[in-house]
C-alpha cells in the first residue's frame, strides 16, 4: 500500500511537471514570436518578388524558378516530378519532418510514434520542393520585394539546408501513396526537424537572413504572419 501511494505520488508530480513544461513552452513561443526583428535598411533597388505562404500549420517560401541569381530547376529537376513540365514560374520550398513527409499523406494519418519522434528531432529533416504555375490564391500569402543581394542571401540560406551528394541534392523516395503529387518531390536536408526547429522557424530564419522582418523565434506560422499584420 505504501509503495502504491509513492508510485501514485511520483506519477502525479511527473504529470504536473510535464504539464508545466508544455505550458512554459507555449508561453515562450508566444512571447518570442511577439518580439520583432526589423528588416534591414537598404538603398538598393528591390527587383525580386518572393512570397511566403501558409498551408495549415506549415509555411513555405515561394521564389522564382528562373532568375540570374538562381535557377531552381537545376537543383530540383523537372524530370524528378511525376509529370514532366517546364512551364512553371514559381517554386515553393519548405523544410519539414522527413519521416512525416515520406510516410504521412495527411494529418489524419499521423501516428503517435511519428509525432513523438518528430518533436524530439529523431526523424531527420527534408526539403519539400513544389512547383507552381502561379502564386496560389486559396491560402494566406504575403508578397515581399527584395534586392538581388538579399535574394542571393536567401538562396544561400536555402542551399545550406540541402544535403548534397556529387553536387546534387539527395532525392528522397516515398513508397506511400498520397505523399507526393504531380509536381513536387522531397530532398534530404541537414539537421533535424523538431519542436525547436520547425518548418516555420526555418522560414522565419530565412526571412531574417535576407534582411526581412521576422520574429525573434517562432515555432508556428502565426508568429511570422503576426509580424506582417496578418
Amino acid at each position: 500500500m505504501v509503495k502504491m501511494k509513492k508510485l501514485l505520488l511520483i506519477l502525479k508530480y511527473s504529470v504536473s511537471l510535464v504539464g508545466l513544461i508544455v505550458v512554459s513552452f507555449f508561453l515562450l513561443c508566444v512571447f518570442l514570436a511577439l518580439i520583432p526583428v526589423e528588416k534591414e535598411k537598404t538603398e538598393e533597388p528591390k527587383l525580386v518578388s518572393i512570397y511566403f505562404m501558409q498551408s495549415g500549420v506549415h509555411t513555405d517560401i515561394i521564389v522564382p524558378v528562373h532568375h540570374k541569381v538562381q535557377n531552381w530547376d537545376a537543383l530540383f529537376p523537372y524530370e524528378n516530378n511525376k509529370v514532366y513540365d517546364t512551364t512553371f514560374h514559381w517554386i515553393g520550398i519548405g523544410m519539414g519532418d522527413k519521416r512525416f513527409f515520406l510516410t504521412t499523406p495527411s494529418f489524419n494519418d499521423l501516428t503517435l510514434s511519428t509525432a513523438f519522434r518528430g518533436a524530439f528531432g529523431l526523424n531527420g529533416a527534408a526539403i519539400h520542393a513544389y512547383y507552381h504555375y502561379e502564386i496560389p490564391i486559396d491560402r494566406p500569402t504575403i508578397k515581399l520585394k527584395i534586392t538581388e543581394n538579399q535574394y542571393r542571401k536567401l538562396c544561400s540560406y536555402i542551399k545550406r539546408t540541402i544535403r548534397f551528394k556529387n553536387s546534387k541534392p539527395v532525392l528522397l523516395e516515398s513508397t506511400v501513396e498520397g505523399t507526393t503529387f504531380d509536381y513536387d518531390r522531397y530532398y534530404d536536408a541537414k539537421g533535424a526537424y523538431s519542436v525547436l526547429n520547425t518548418c516555420n522557424s526555418w522560414v522565419n530564419e530565412g526571412l531574417k537572413s535576407a534582411g526581412q522582418r521576422g520574429c525573434y523565434w517562432t515555432a508556428f506560422a502565426g508568429g511570422i504572419f503576426y509580424q506582417y499584420g496578418k
